[in-house]
């Protein structure tokens, strides 16, 4: 999955994932498959969310400082 894809596609791609993963009728080598790829769509959902905070966070130190001043 590239990190260039919208995160509410990531998100849905992780939502379609845990569904499928409720499948009883699931093998188990597709619900290997399928959780591994979970765990990075998730690692790349959590990356981009991470970065956005950081940049939210100097945003609103900037705006505090610029009240200050």
């Amino acid at each position: 999955m590239s990190e260039e894809r919208p995160i509410e596609a990531a998100l849905e791609r992780l939502e379609a994932i845990a569904d499928r993963l409720e499948d009883p009728g699931l093998d188990l080598d597709e619900a290997v498959r399928l959780y591994e790829e979970g765990l990075r769509v998730y690692g790349v959902c959590a990356k981009r969310l991470d970065a956005a905070d950081l940049r939210i966070t100097k945003l609103a130190d900037a705006l505090a400082e610029q009240a200050k001043g």
